[in-house]
């Protein structure tokens, strides 16, 4: 079952160099999702934060849960689009989705950034500029770190469409002084560039597939609805303050948007970035038609309808206005480019900032970053010294590589969080633990 005019080179498997066989079972793309379903990686994230820790109390979402809406968000949109313009592939936007956290580390911001400081501090050492991103790690586990079922062929064996499509930073790291902004964020390690050149099959610009476009407003739609709808749940976003119904706003409705603008108007100050305030307004009160709250979360039957009922409204608005602008052949691939509207974008990131500044910024949450943070880095520190710590596979692929710095970083990006907790607490002789225990968790 061939996708339409999706090219041979389109479906080419990595490592494999060869298309699926159509037995008229499953597409390419619909093998790229399974096989991500079954990968152990996928499975990872269920231990691992989207917003904060994984073993919290409470009903949030994990990178796990966040990968499962997006990927169902984003198949959803692209059946829509492929209706109306023939592409693109809705197996492949799924796929694309799944993966695109696939590579994220214990911790989530957390131990990202731990990973990429202390990697930063040892490799500036020797005057590498490569270190640690989320995105990059991505397409590391996709094309070397998983494993399928062929011998002497490393990685899930994913279509070329999917990598590329999951890839949402295509080029390397630069030199902070050239390009700050990629010097933050990149998509790909100078140790995957075999593969990446494959990837994209002698492409050299920094454009991105419609598909990866898909996939990458579906990440934002799902990050700005349904997190901000978890901290409204548990009372640390107030949006009965912030969004009131008509003719209920009070004293504490302007304290709170004066103090939620306050912090983007810093923030993006700080970035650089311009901030209009009045058209912030516009959207506060734009975003409010659709996310009226009349008191905080009661917890009651009719609190949870109100909340699902207004998470898919959100949902709506921001997905049902999409286009695709078609410039080739297909509406698919480099050959369409998806058109959101400007006030939904900027209402989307809006959105977003309401869990920095209630949640990922309190200063309940920055002292646990801080632990966070240390236990990353020190496990990364202690595998990179001690190399003889790292599990068979990690040890089997610096033994074909050479970078213990890489092995170690892979290692430690691999656990989760509880797995993280009792591996430090091993090593650091704070808990001992068992003879019996796996000696690497």
């Amino acid at each position: 079952m061939r996708p339409a005019r999706y090219s041979d080179e389109d479906l080419e498997q990595h490592s494999l160099r060869r298309r699926v066989p159509d037995d008229g079972q499953r597409s390419g793309f619909e093998h790229d999702v399974d096989r991500i379903l079954y990968s152990t990686q996928w499975r990872a994230l269920a231990g691992k934060s989207q917003v904060v820790a994984s073993a919290e109390l409470g009903a949030y979402h994990t990178r796990l849960t966040h990968s499962m809406k997006v990927a169902q968000l984003g198949r959803r949109m692209a059946e829509r689009l492929e209706r109306k313009y023939g592409g693109p592939n809705p197996a492949l936007v799924e796929a694309a989705c799944m993966a695109h956290d696939i590579g994220h580390p214990p911790f989530g911001h957390a131990g990202e950034l731990a990973l990429r400081a202390t990697m930063d501090e040892l490799h500036f050492a020797e005057g590498v500029l490569d270190s640690f991103e989320g995105n990059a790690q991505t397409l590391r586990v996709l094309t070397f770190l998983a494993a399928h079922k062929y011998p002497g062929h490393r990685g899930l064996h994913l279509t070329r469409a999917c990598l590329d499509a999951s890839t949402k930073y295509p080029w390397e790291r630069a030199p902070v002084d050239q390009d700050p902004a990629r010097h933050v964020k990149w998509g790909v390690y100078v140790a995957d560039r075999e593969a990446f050149a494959w990837v994209r099959a002698g492409r050299t610009d920094t454009a991105v597939p419609v598909e990866e476009q898909v996939m990458d407003w579906a990440d934002d739609v799902t990050y700005a609805c349904h997190d901000v709808e978890d901290f409204y749940r548990t009372g640390l976003i107030p949006l009965a303050a912030l969004f009131p119904p008509d003719g209920s706003a009070g004293s504490d409705t302007e304290r709170e948007i004066r103090r939620f603008l306050d912090y983007v108007q810093a923030k993006r100050t700080r970035a650089g970035e311009a901030f209009d305030r009045e058209a912030a307004l516009l959207l506060m009160a734009d975003i409010g038609k659709r996310l009226a709250v009349h008191a905080p979360y009661s917890g009651s039957h009719e609190d949870a309808v109100a909340v699902n009922r207004r998470t898919a409204d959100l949902i709506s608005y921001f997905t049902r206005g999409i286009e695709l602008e078609v410039g080739g052949t297909a509406a698919i691939r480099y050959g369409a480019r998806l058109v959101i509207p400007a006030e939904r974008r900027a209402a989307c990131d809006l959105l977003k900032e309401l869990v920095w500044c209630y949640v990922i910024d309190r200063p309940a949450l920055a002292t646990q970053q801080h632990g966070k943070r240390r236990v990353v880095s020190e496990l990364l520190r202690w595998s990179h010294d001690a190399p003889e710590l790292l599990p068979p596979d990690r040890t089997e692929e610096l033994a074909q590589h050479g970078d213990r710095l890489r092995a170690a970083a892979d290692h430690v990006a691999s656990l989760t969080e509880d797995q993280a907790l009792a591996l430090h607490r091993r090593l650091s002789g704070t808990g001992l633990g068992s003879v019996n225990d796996n000696v690497w968790l």
